[in-house]
C-alpha cells in the first residue's frame, strides 16, 4: 500500500483510492485509457442530503472530486517517476 497525504486528503495508490478522513469521503480512481476518472465511492448520508438540499450541492460533489483528482494524479505521477528512477515502491 502506498499512501500520500495531502492536506486533509491520504492517496492509497494500491486500492485507487483517495480519503478525506475529515469528511469521510472516499473518491475511487478507475484507469479510463490513458487517463484516470475519480467518482465518489463513499460519503456520509448526513452530507449527502446537505449538499442534496443546496443550491450548490452538484458544485460541492465536482469540487470533492477533482480536489481528490488533483491529489491522486499527482501522487500517482511521482510513484511513477520514482519507479522509473529505480527507487519507488
Amino acid at each position: 500500500m502506498i499512501t500520500i497525504t495531502n492536506g486533509e486528503w491520504i492517496a492509497d495508490l494500491g486500492a485507487m483510492t483517495c480519503t478525506d478522513y475529515t469528511n469521510n469521503i472516499v473518491v475511487i480512481f478507475v484507469k479510463e485509457g490513458k487517463s484516470l476518472r475519480g467518482k465518489i465511492k463513499n460519503m456520509p448520508i448526513e452530507l449527502f442530503g446537505q449538499w442534496a438540499a443546496s443550491p450548490n450541492g452538484v458544485k460541492n460533489v465536482e469540487k470533492v472530486v477533482m480536489e481528490a483528482q488533483e491529489v491522486f494524479t499527482k501522487a500517482y505521477i511521482e510513484n511513477d517517476f520514482l519507479k522509473k528512477q529505480g527507487t519507488g515502491a
